[in-house]
């Protein structure tokens, strides 16, 4: 089952003159002929945050995006306000985004969404408490639908997350009609005015770990859907009985596209995100396609690691060929999950990754070891001088104060960790810069800093006259912007002396008996060749001979034997 594809790309989308911002005025909406500034602010501060929290993210086969008419992107939602961060800063263009309508009650995340152009949606669950609440939601959402059906029939790009929910299921779950009312009314209009029909655009959010800080995210583009023809044109979706039996034939006609258009989403939805019934089933399909990408890298001889998005496109592989397995053969399906169960268990107690057997023949030499302990010495050379201090004073104390705030405000929302660590990052971290610049500027340029009484052998009377002729008021301003800076540099140099140490570590592994090394080596290579047998009988995504699936279709429903 071999991981290569040959649709990928890594690229980053920068493109932000692209799409336009609705701004509703007197009940109609006005389309920019650009992006506000306050939009590409936004825009450019999602991408810092995001650079900072993850410590790599991208986005592949972005050409699926049209580069003429409206879009309207669909996506699960898996991370709270992280998913609309990675959304914004990845997709090209100008996006408008659906939010639950409580989210703007919050006086800054409020004005924050208003400026990035998000609109409020009224969420059922949200307003059955108030009086009125499910007719004032009715009223507000019929707005929204306008709003957005008219961005996209104009040419704009919007954002929706269809579950209407965030959650940490291991699958979508159930999709809502809104995506497809929209899309009704933006042909509509945009057939009225003779301008090119919006697209419905599927689009996956994967995340190694969406809640912890310095982990990995990808935005993978999906093909456009192909929708069905219009109610009242031929070929459209029939409307069953009780439609006719409940509403008017014409209403009759649109629920039943609506519902097509629905059903076709969720489907969509399943494959994009690479849904499994449970947690388990996902982990145990990740230890599977590291096992035949190490098995892979085997045979070519690759020496690195696959990178995150090559991961998830080799777990969208792997898991068409779990399932076409699995309805076709339960059995070997079923050996197979024990198998790579116990296998995993056994990698689990040693603390071992499927990378680490394959190495473990290439035993660090002393060219290798001289070359770890040099980059760990350089690493925390620069670590030990300014960089280090300034990232622990500038940054530590908020992030330090920040997790416990976090875990006790996700407690009924364990989705949202992640969202209130980066919210109360981005509010903490510039105050903490403000208060921590004018003391440290004092110490540092003061005439009357007590730093002066010290000597340190003989190094602060020579740096004394430069730093006396600053003025320490506006060396604290010049002092903010870089804290950052030291925060990010810290951890660059960080993760390159994490680097170093694990050669290091697994020189003195390969060296101690407590590791079962030729029996686990024996286990990863006899499962790694069944799998790589399964994979190379099959057409899978992203093989030549394969064929995408139709709109509506899972991938291992277009599985095929070779």
């Amino acid at each position: 089952m071999n991981l290569a594809t040959t649709k990928y790309s890594d690229k980053i989308g920068n493109n932000i003159s692209l799409g336009n911002a609705p701004e509703i005025i007197g009940g109609r909406v006005e389309v920019s002929a650009k992006p506000s500034f306050a939009y590409r602010i936004i825009r450019w501060l999602c991408r810092q945050i995001s650079a900072t929290w993850f410590r790599e993210h991208g986005i592949v086969d972005e050409e699926w995006i049209p580069e003429e008419g409206g879009v309207l992107y669909a996506a699960w939602h898996p991370g709270s306000l992280i998913d609309p961060l990675l959304m914004l800063s990845l997709l090209p263009g100008q996006l408008t985004f659906v939010a639950k309508h409580t989210l703007f009650k919050t006086p800054l995340l409020g004005r924050f969404m208003r400026a990035a152009g998000a609109k409020p949606v009224y969420r059922r669950v949200d307003s059955e408490s108030s009086e009125g609440g499910s007719k004032n939601a009715n009223k507000g959402n019929s707005a929204l639908i306008d709003t957005l059906s008219e961005v996209l029939s104009e040419g704009g790009r919007c954002a929706i997350y269809p579950e209407g929910i965030s959650h940490l299921m291991s699958k979508p779950q159930k999709t809502k009609t809104g995506p497809a009312r929209i899309m009704l009314q933006a042909i509509r209009e945009a057939d009225k005015t003779g301008s090119k029909r919006p697209a419905l655009v599927p689009v996956g959010l994967h995340y190694s770990d969406a809640n912890r800080f310095r982990e990995r995210a990808l935005v993978t583009v999906h093909p456009p859907m192909n929708l069905p023809a219009l109610p009242g044109e031929e070929g459209a979706p029939a409307p069953s009985k009780e439609l006719l039996a409940e509403f008017d034939a014409e209403t009759a006609a649109d629920r039943a596209w609506v519902q097509a258009v629905t059903n076709a989403l969720s489907t969509e939805l399943q494959r994009t995100s690479q849904g499994l019934d449970s947690w388990e089933d996902k982990k145990l399909l990740w230890r599977a396609r590291g096992l035949l990408s190490v098995h892979r890298n085997r045979a070519t001889g690759r020496k690195s690691r696959a990178s995150y998005a090559e991961a998830v496109v080799g777990a969208r592989r792997a898991r068409a060929a779990w399932l076409w397995i699995s309805d076709n053969d339960p059995g070997r399906a079923a050996k197979l999950k024990v198998g790579v169960s116990k296998h995993s268990e056994k990698m689990d107690k040693y603390n071992l990754k499927e990378y680490e057997l394959y190495d473990r023949d290439k035993t660090p030499g002393p060219l290798d070891l001289i070359k770890a302990v040099g980059q760990i010495i350089w690493s925390w050379m620069w670590m030990a001088g300014l960089i280090t201090w300034g990232a622990m004073i500038g940054s530590w104390p908020p992030y330090r104060i920040s997790g416990p705030i976090a875990q006790r405000m996700s407690i009924d929302e364990k989705h949202a960790l992640g969202t209130y660590k980066i919210a109360l990052g981005f509010m903490l971290l510039p105050l903490w810069w403000f208060i921590i610049s004018f003391p440290v500027a004092f110490l540092l340029a003061a005439p009357s800093s007590p730093l002066w009484n010290l000597n340190l052998y003989g190094l602060l009377p020579l740096i004394k006259p430069y730093l006396m002729q600053i003025n320490w008021v506006l060396l604290a301003f010049v002092l903010m912007p870089l804290w950052s800076v030291a925060a990010r540099l810290h951890l660059q140099l960080w993760r390159r002396s994490m680097r170093a140490l694990a050669t290091l570590k697994r020189w003195l592994r390969l060296r101690q008996g407590e590791v079962p090394w030729d029996e686990l080596a024996d286990e990863q290579l006899a499962l790694a060749k069944e799998l790589d047998e399964i994979g190379q009988a099959l057409i899978l995504p992203g093989d030549k001979e394969w064929t995408a699936p139709a709109t509506g279709i899972d991938d291992y429903q277009c599985v095929v034997l070779r």
